[in-house]
C-alpha cells in the first residue's frame, strides 16, 4: 500500500508550519512516497524550492495552495457586522496549464482579494474564479475549514451536497473529497457525512493529514513556533493549540485512523486514491529554463547582436576620444571584440541593451549613477556603454569573472543611484516595460540560531537574562552566527555553551512571572534546533527588481508588501530558476551627497566639476604625471594628505575607528592602495594578518619576494599579497595554462572547497604549472596558498568601484570642504548621530562654522557660505517640506523677513501654521526677529489672529489708507498696527538648549555638557566613544535623553536609558537591584555620572549601570561662579593667591585633577579659619575681561606661601597679592 501526502504545510506558512523542504522531502522519501504536495495557506512561496529539491531527490513534486474562497465579490471589503466565511480550498497543479492558473488565482487572491486587516486579513477567491481558471487544477474539499465540512458541522447536509455539486460541475473528475482525522469529534462527524456524498453523487474521497511538521518528535518545537507566532507563554491554558498529530504520516499510520468509524474498505480506497491523484500529476514543463529577457525596441535595421555592437563602438570612442576605430588601441580593440563575441554567442545582447537604456536614462536625467558594482566593472562593454565607469583593461579586471563563456549564467549587473531617484529608475522600467511586467523581489527572514534560542526562551518562560547569557555565547562568522547543532557538538567553539547543554538546568516562568518550575538546557535547546532556520517573516529585498518579458502573473505568484508596492512571492534564487531577470537599483547616499557637493561648488566656484572624472581622469593623469615628476598635483596631493591625516569623516567606506587607524598607517598613495585595503578590511585577510603585512610591504619595513617570477607581474600592486580573486586567475592561466574561463571554474570550485573536484583542479594545476616550467614543489605550494587564500579573496571590480567612490568623496572633502561637509550633513539630516558628530568634525577639524538655523540665512538643506555651514530648515522636527518651501518662496520674492509681524503678514498661515512656527521660535530660527523666545511664543497667537485678519481684509478689498497711498507695498507703516509684545524675561540658556534638542535632535548652541565638565573632575572617566565590549569598570558623564521603566514578570521594576556624550549616544540598562538602590531616579535630560560595565550585544554595546549620580551632587573643582572682583567679601582677608592657568592647562584633565588634588590638600583642617580665596584666571584674558573665578569655600586656605610653594613646585604659575591692589587693577 503506497500513500501521497496532499495537504502539507512547509515553514513558508510562516510560523505555522514548522517543515523545512529538504527535511520534508527525505522523510516522504523514507516513507516510500512517490510524490509529495506542499500546500502552504494562502501562497506559493516554496513552489520553485519545491521542484529544484524534488528533482535533485528523484520524488514528484505536486505543486498546491490551501486558498480562501468566500461567496460574493471578492473586491467588496466585508463589513464588521457582515463578515464572510473564508473557507479553506485544496487547490493543486495537475499540469503545466494548472500551474499557469495556480499562479493566476493566487496573485489575484493578493492584488485584488485581500479580506480583513492585520492578523486576520486573508487573500480570496470566488467560485467565479475558479470556474474561470480551472483547467489543469485539481481541487478537494479541504479540512475542517472548507465549505462543505462547514455545512454539516452547521447541519445543512443539503448546502454541503450543492457545493459538491458545484465542484463536481466544474472538475470532474478532477474533484476530490477529503477526510481528516485529527482526534475531534467534529473529523468524525464530518467523514462519516463525507462518505454519504462521497456514495450519492459519485465522487472520488482522498484521505489526508493537515501536516504542519514533519514527523511526532517535532510536536513540542511546533508548539512553541506557534507561541512565538501568538506571543504566548507554551504554559498558558487559554491558548491556540494544535492536536499533535499533524505530521507526515505513513500509509500503515493513516489506515490506522478511521477504523473506529469508518469502513475499511472506504480508508483503503481513499489512501489508494492519493496516488491516484499523484499519477494524474504531470512534468512541470517550461517553468525552469532559458532566461525570459524582456524585449527590447530595437531599430527596423538591426537586430539585438548588431545595435549592441554599434552602440558599444560608439561608445568607446567617445571614451577613447577616436574618431575612427583604427585609432583605438589594438589591446582595447581586441577585447571589446572578444566580448562582443562572447555577448552574441550566450544570447546576451538584449540584456545589456535593455540595462544601457535604463542607465541612458538616468545619465539623461542627471540621475546620479555608481561608477559600478561587482564583477561587471571587469566588462569593458560595460565601460563603453557607460554602464560602468571603470577602465577594465587599465585596471587588469577580468571579463570573465564576469560573464564565463565555459559556464552560461544570467549576467548580474548591479547599479548604484542617488537615493533621493531611485524611484524613478523604477518607474521608468514600469512605464516602459508595463506594470504587469515589473515587480520588486521578495526576501524571507530565516530564524538564526541566536534568535530561536532567545524565542523558544520566552514562549517557556525562561529569563531574558539565562537566554541572552547563551546567546552570546554563539560565535558569529561573516554575519552569521554558528548553527546550534555546531554548538553542542564536541566541536563546539563554545566549551561553556556545550557544558551548559549537557549538565545545566534554568527556571521557567508563567504569565505573573513567578517560578514554576525548572527545565534542562538540553530540552530548551533540542526544541530550538528543530525549528532554527524556519521561514519567520517576510521582506522586501532592497535592491532588487524582476522585468519579465510577459506579464509576471503567468510565471511567478505576486502580492503586494506592507506599503503597497508589488512584490514576487519567489526569492531571487527562485526568479533566477524560472530564467526571470532581476535587476538590482540601490540607492546610495554616498551618490546623491557627492552630486550635492558638485551643485554646491558650481553656485559658490561657477564651474562644474564632473564627479566621475576625479578617479578615472584626474587622478589617472596625476599618477602618469609622479612617474615623471615625483610630484602630485596639488589636489591630488591634498586628496591623499586627508587620507593620511586620518581625516575621514564622510568618507565612503572609510568611516569606521579601525579603519581610519589602518589608513592612517597605511598612507595610500595611488587608487589600488585604496582598492586593496577595501579588500582587505574584512574578517578574513584580518584574522590572517595581512594587513599589517600589506602596509609593512608598502613602507619598505617587509621583504617583498616571489616565489616564481610569473608571479611578480600579477602580485606587484599588492605588495606580493594575495588579495583578489582575479589574482587566483590570472596564476592558473600564467602559471598553468588554464583559460580564464576555467580560472574562473577553478576559483569558484575553490571558494566551495568540495574534496574530489579539488583533488581533480590540483592535478590539472601542478601538472600545468610543471609544463610551464615552474618546478612541481612550488607548484603544490602555490596551489596550497590559492586554496587557502580563496576563502576570503575578495572581487577586484566590486573593490576597484567602492575604491573609485571613496576617493570622490575625499577629493571633494580635501579640495571644497566646506561645500563637501555641507552636503554631507544635508544628505544625513535625518541621523541625528550623524550630524551631531559630522558638526563637531566640522568645527573642530576643519575650522568650518555651523551657523544654527536662521529664517532670513538658511535654506532647504545645509548650505555653504564662505567658512561657514548654514543650518537647513528641514532638519527642523514639525516644520513640514511644504512649510519650508513657501517661506523660502516668500522670501526669494519679497526679500528677508523684516520682523515678525513681516513674517505673520507675508505668509501663508494655512501652509506655515502656528506649530511649525513655534518651533521655528524654539530652535532659534526667528532669533534675528525677536531675540526673546520666551517672548515671541506668547507673541505668537495674536501676530496670528492679527495677520489673519489683515490677510481677510485684502481679500475682500479693504485696504488701509497706507496700502493705497504707499501701492501696497510699505510694509514699515502697515505693521505699526500690530499687537505689541508683552515684557516677559527669556527661557534661560539650559532651556534654550532643551528645544534645540527637542526640535533639532542634538544641541546646537552649546551642549550642556560641555559647562559642567569645565568645573568638574571625576577620576578615570571615559567617553562613550571610547567604550568597548569588554566588561571593564567605566564612568562616564553623559544626559539621559529617554528613559524606558520596565516592569518584570517578578513585577521588580528596571529600566532602559537612552544616554549621550560629546562623543556619541548608547543604550545604558538599570536591573531590578540597582533600581531600587537609586533613591532618586533621575529625569530625561539630567545629566548624570554613571558608574558601571560595558555589554556588547550582536554589535551593539550597552553600558549596565551600577551607580547612578546626579551631576547637581558631583564634587566641583571650585564651586565656581564667575565673580567681578570688586565683589569678592573684603573684610575676610587682606591677601588673595592668584593662580594663572594657561589655556591649554584648562583643556587638560590630568592637569586639572593634580590641581584638584593639590588644593584639597592645602585647603583641608579647619575651614573656619581658611580665609584666603583663591582666584583663576586664564592667561591672556584676565586683563581684558576684569573677571576672574573665585574657588568655592573649600578651596580657601590659610597659609598664603606654603600653597605658592606647592603650585609652583607643580608646575603651576601663582602668586599673592593684596586684594586692594587687585581691585584697582580691575578698576582701571
Amino acid at each position: 500500500m503506497s500513500f501521497v501526502g496532499l495537504h502539507i504545510h512547509s515553514d513558508y506558512s510562516l510560523l505555522d508550519g514548522a517543515s523545512q523542504l529538504p527535511q520534508l522531502i527525505d522523510r516522504a522519501l523514507e516513507l516510500g512516497m512517490p510524490a509529495i504536495a506542499v500546500t502552504d495557506h494562502g501562497v506559493m512561496y516554496g513552489a520553485i524550492e519545491l521542484i529544484k529539491t524534488c528533482r535533485n531527490k528523484n520524488i514528484k513534486p505536486i505543486i498546491g495552495n490551501e486558498m480562501y474562497v468566500i461567496n460574493g465579490d471578492i473586491k467588496v471589503q466585508d463589513q464588521k457586522d457582515k463578515r464572510r466565511r473564508k473557507y479553506h480550498q485544496v487547490v493543486l497543479a495537475k499540469n503545466t496549464q494548472g500551474y499557469k492558473n495556480l499562479v493566476k488565482l493566487t496573485t489575484i487572491s493578493h492584488l485584488q482579494g485581500f479580506q480583513g486587516k492585520g492578523i486576520f486579513a486573508r487573500p480570496c477567491i470566488n467560485k467565479e474564479l475558479l470556474e474561470q481558471y480551472h483547467e489543469g487544477l485539481i481541487v478537494t474539499s479541504a479540512c475542517l475549514g472548507g465549505e462543505i465540512p462547514q455545512a454539516i458541522l452547521q447541519g445543512r447536509y443539503d448546502v454541503a451536497r450543492e457545493v459538491a455539486k458545484w465542484y463536481q460541475r466544474v472538475f470532474g473528475e478532477d474533484f476530490y473529497l477529503e477526510i481528516q482525522d485529527h482526534g475531534s469529534p467534529e473529523d468524525r462527524m464530518v467523514n462519516v457525512e463525507i462518505v454519504k456524498i462521497s456514495q450519492e453523487l459519485k465522487i472520488k474521497i482522498i484521505a489526508t493529514n493537515d501536516s504542519h511538521f514533519i514527523s511526532c518528535n517535532d510536536v513540542e518545537a511546533h508548539d512553541a513556533l506557534l507561541c512565538i507566532n501568538t506571543q504566548k507563554l507554551i504554559s498558558e491554558e487559554k491558548r491556540m493549540r494544535y492536536s499533535g498529530t499533524e505530521y507526515l504520516k505513513s500509509a500503515e499510520e493513516m489506515a490506522q485512523l478511521f477504523l473506529d468509524h469508518l469502513p475499511n474498505d472506504i480508508i483503503q480506497e481513499a489512501i489508494n486514491n492519493t496516488v491516484e491523484v499523484a499519477n494524474k500529476v504531470e512534468p512541470y514543463k517550461g517553468i525552469l529554463g532559458e532566461p525570459r529577457i524582456p524585449d527590447y525596441p530595437i531599430p527596423a535595421d538591426h537586430t539585438a547582436d548588431t545595435y549592441l555592437e554599434e552602440v558599444t563602438w560608439k561608445g568607446l570612442l567617445e571614451r577613447m576620444n577616436a574618431k575612427t576605430r583604427s585609432e583605438i588601441k589594438p589591446l582595447y580593440k581586441e577585447r571589446l571584440e572578444y566580448e562582443l563575441k562572447m555577448m552574441q554567442q550566450m544570447g546576451f545582447s538584449t540584456y545589456f541593451l535593455v540595462v544601457w537604456d535604463y542607465i541612458k536614462f538616468a545619465r539623461d536625467n542627471n540621475i546620479a549613477v555608481g561608477p559600478g558594482r561587482g564583477s561587471a566593472a571587469g566588462s569593458l562593454v560595460a565601460y563603453a556603454l557607460k554602464i560602468t565607469n571603470i577602465d577594465p583593461v587599465y585596471h587588469g579586471l577580468l571579463f570573465e569573472r564576469f560573464l564565463n563563456p565555459e559556464r552560461k549564467s544570467m549576467p548580474d549587473i548591479d547599479t548604484d543611484f542617488c537615493i533621493e531617484r531611485r524611484d524613478e529608475m523604477i518607474k521608468y522600467v514600469t512605464d516602459k516595460y508595463g506594470d504587469d511586467k515589473v515587480a520588486q523581489i521578495i526576501t524571507f527572514n530565516r530564524m538564526t540560531s541566536k534568535a530561536v534560542l532567545k524565542d523558544v526562551a520566552r514562549v517557556l518562560g525562561i529569563s531574558y537574562k539565562n537566554s541572552d547569557k547563551m546567546a552570546k555565547l554563539i560565535p558569529v562568522s561573516r554575519g552569521k552566527p554558528a548553527r546550534l547543532k555546531v554548538m553542542i557538538s564536541d566541536q563546539s567553539p563554545s566549551p561553556e555553551f556545550k557544558e551548559a547543554y549537557d549538565n545545566e538546568q534554568v527556571a521557567v516562568h508563567n504569565e505573573a512571572g513567578e517560578e514554576v518550575n525548572t527545565i534542562t538546557v538540553k530540552q530548551w535547546l533540542d526544541m530550538a534546533i528543530r525549528i532554527e532556520g524556519t521561514n519567520k517573516t517576510f521582506g522586501v529585498h532592497a535592491a532588487g527588481v524582476v522585468i519579465s518579458k510577459q506579464s509576471l502573473d503567468e510565471i511567478v505568484p505576486l502580492q503586494r508588501n506592507n506599503d503597497g508596492a508589488v512584490i514576487t512571492q519567489y526569492y531571487m534564487e527562485d526568479l533566477e530558476a524560472v530564467g526571470l531577470l532581476k535587476m538590482d537599483f540601490l540607492g546610495l547616499k554616498n551618490l546623491t551627497m557627492i552630486q550635492k557637493a558638485v551643485n554646491y561648488i558650481e553656485q559658490k566656484h561657477h564651474y562644474k566639476i564632473d564627479p566621475e572624472k576625479l578617479p578615472s581622469d584626474i587622478e589617472r593623469k596625476a599618477q602618469d604625471a609622479y612617474k615623471t615628476h615625483k610630484k602630485l598635483p596639488e589636489d591630488v596631493l591634498k586628496t591623499y594628505k586627508l587620507l593620511e591625516k586620518g581625516d575621514l569623516d564622510g568618507i565612503f567606506q572609510l568611516e569606521s575607528s579601525g579603519m581610519i587607524d589602518i589608513v592612517k598607517k597605511l598612507k595610500p598613495s595611488c587608487l589600488d592602495d585604496i582598492s586593496s585595503i577595501l579588500a582587505l578590511y574584512r574578517p578574513g585577510p584580518l584574522d590572517a594578518g595581512l594587513i599589517p603585512q600589506f602596509i609593512d610591504r608598502k613602507h619598505g619595513r617587509d621583504e617583498i619576494s616571489y616565489d616564481h617570477p610569473l608571479l611578480e607581474p600579477i602580485l606587484k600592486e599588492t605588495y606580493g599579497i594575495l588579495c583578489f580573486q582575479e589574482q587566483i586567475m590570472r596564476l592558473a592561466q600564467d602559471l598553468a595554462g588554464y583559460s580564464l574561463g576555467q580560472a574562473d571554474l577553478l576559483r569558484r570550485a575553490m571558494g566551495k572547497k568540495k574534496a574530489e573536484e579539488m583533488n581533480k583542479q590540483r592535478e590539472t594545476f601542478i601538472d600545468g604549472a610543471t609544463k610551464n616550467g615552474v618546478g612541481q614543489k612550488i607548484a603544490e605550494k602555490l596551489f596550497e596558498q590559492m586554496l587557502q587564500f580563496a576563502e576570503y579573496c575578495f572581487n577586484k571590480s566590486h573593490s576597484m568601484a567602492y575604491a573609485y567612490v571613496t576617493y570622490e568623496t575625499a577629493y571633494l572633502k580635501a579640495n571644497y570642504p566646506v561645500e563637501y561637509m555641507a552636503a554631507l550633513l544635508s544628505a544625513n539630516s535625518g541621523d541625528t548621530d550623524k550630524i551631531q558628530k559630522y558638526i563637531e568634525s566640522c568645527q573642530k577639524s576643519l575650522g568650518i562654522k555651523v551657523i544654527p538655523p536662521d529664517i532670513n540665512l538658511s535654506g532647504m538643506d545645509f548650505t555653504p557660505s564662505d567658512q561657514s555651514i548654514i543650518f537647513g530648515l528641514s532638519a527642523i522636527k514639525n516644520v513640514g517640506e511644504g512649510a519650508i518651501e513657501h517661506l523660502l518662496e516668500i522670501r526669494h520674492d519679497g526679500g528677508e523677513f523684516k520682523s515678525f509681524p513681516d513674517l505673520c503678514d507675508r505668509i501663508n498661515l494655512q501652509m506655515v501654521n502656528s506649530r511649525a512656527l513655534e518651533a521655528l521660535i524654539k530652535c532659534g530660527a526667528l532669533d534675528k526677529l525677536n531675540p526673546n523666545r520666551r517672548q515671541a511664543i506668547d507673541h505668537l497667537d495674536k501676530l496670528i489672529s492679527w495677520a489673519q485678519s489683515k490677510a481677510k481684509d485684502r481679500a475682500v478689498g479693504q485696504q488701509s489708507i497706507f496700502d493705497i497711498l504707499g501701492g501696497g507695498t510699505n510694509t514699515k507703516n502697515t505693521h505699526e498696527d500690530a499687537p505689541k509684545p508683552a515684557k516677559l524675561e527669556d527661557f534661560k540658556v539650559q532651556e534654550k538648549l532643551q528645544f534645540e534638542k527637542e526640535l533639532l535632535g542634538f544641541y546646537v548652541s552649546e551642549h550642556p555638557l560641555k559647562s559642567i565638565l569645565r568645573s568638574i573632575v571625576i577620576e578615570e572617566r571615559v567617553t562613550l566613544s571610547e567604550l568597548t565590549g569588554k566588561k571593564s569598570k567605566v564612568k562616564v558623564v553623559v544626559v539621559i535623553t529617554s528613559i524606558k521603566i520596565h516592569t518584570t514578570k517578578k513585577g521588580d521594576r528596571m529600566a532602559f536609558l537612552q544616554i549621550e556624550d560629546l562623543t556619541g549616544q548608547m543604550e545604558a540598562i538599570v536591573f531590578p537591584r540597582t533600581y531600587q538602590e537609586i533613591q532618586t531616579f533621575p529625569s530625561e535630560n539630567n545629566i548624570v555620572l554613571i558608574t558601571g560595565k560595558t555589554d556588547k550585544q550582536e554589535d551593539k554595546i550597552q553600558l549596565i549601570i551600577d551607580e547612578l549620580q546626579l551631576a547637581d551632587t558631583l564634587p566641583r573643582i571650585d564651586k565656581i561662579s564667575p565673580l567681578l572682583l570688586e565683589d569678592l567679601p573684603i573684610e575676610e582677608s587682606e591677601l588673595m593667591v592668584l593662580l594663572h592657568l594657561k589655556l591649554e592647562e584648562v583643556y587638560d584633565l590630568s592637569r586639572l585633577q593634580k590641581l584638584h588634588a593639590l588644593l584639597k590638600e592645602q585647603s583641608s583642617g579647619n575651614q573656619q579659619q581658611a580665609n584666603i580665596p583663591i582666584i583663576a584666571t586664564v592667561k591672556g584674558e584676565f586683563k581684558s575681561s576684569h573677571k576672574g573665578v573665585c574657588l568655592g569655600r573649600d578651596f580657601w586656605i590659610q597659609n598664603a606661601e606654603a600653597t605658592i610653594d606647592s603650585l609652583k613646585s607643580a608646575g603651576f604659575d601663582a602668586e599673592i597679592q593684596p586684594k586692594l591692589e587687585l581691585l584697582r587693577s580691575s578698576q582701571g
